[in-house]
Parts: C-alpha cells; sequence; structure tokens
C-alpha cells in the first residue's frame, strides 16, 4: 500500500473506532471515558490488523513498518484494555502496570523471534 491508502485506512479505524466508543457509550450509559477506553481498544486492533499488510523489510537502522504498526498497534489495546479495567473492574492499580509490563515484554520477544527470522533468511 502506498503512503496515501495507509493514511486513509488509519483515519478511517480512528473514525470507526471512536463511532463504536459513541455506539458503546449510547447503549451502557456510564461515564463518558468509555468512548476513550473502548476508541483506544479498537484503534490499536485496527493497528494490528493493518501491520500484516504492511511490508517487512526493514532499513539498515530502523524497523520494518509490520514491527512499527504491530508494537504500537498492541501498545494502544493494552493501554485501552488497561482503562477499561480500571473503570470498570475493582483491579489493583500494580495488577494493571503487571499487565503492561507482560505484555510489553510480549512484544519485545515478539519484536526479536520476527527480526531474527528476517535475518536469518
Amino acid at each position: 500500500m502506498n503512503n496515501n491508502t495507509t493514511s486513509a485506512v488509519i483515519i478511517g479505524s480512528a473514525i470507526i473506532a471512536v463511532a463504536v466508543g459513541l455506539i458503546v457509550y449510547a447503549a451502557i450509559g456510564g461515564s463518558v471515558t468509555i468512548v476513550l477506553w473502548i476508541s483506544t481498544l479498537i484503534f490499536g486492533m485496527s493497528l494490528v490488523a493493518l501491520s500484516f499488510l504492511s511490508s517487512n523489510k526493514s532499513g539498515k537502522f530502523s524497523p520494518s513498518e509490520f514491527i512499527y504498526r504491530f508494537v504500537n498497534g498492541v501498545l494502544i489495546a493494552v493501554f485501552g484494555a488497561m482503562g477499561l479495567l480500571y473503570i470498570y473492574a475493582d483491579v489493583s492499580n500494580w495488577i494493571l502496570v503487571a499487565i503492561f509490563l507482560i505484555a510489553l515484554a510480549l512484544l519485545g520477544i515478539a519484536a526479536a523471534v520476527v527480526s531474527g527470522k528476517r535475518e536469518g533468511q
């Protein structure tokens, strides 16, 4: 995909994420922050899905578009999920920190494995 198509897909997915957040808020009610957390979660998941359409070719000192979008998408989605857990579940802050650290570690492992496979070819 070229840059214009990628930008259009990202903007479209952000608009859809906000729309779904507003629908959930209208259906469930409660705090307005649900729009933020649902939108963040869905936008992160859409970036992860978009990463699989990106090239896995990296520059000399930069990660590939696939790794970049995948890592960003997962971090944004985890942030949205943590926000939902914080607002709607009785979860300790330490558990949220642990969830974030586990996600960060798994992302590091996944990025290393994908980069290792790419360089081994």
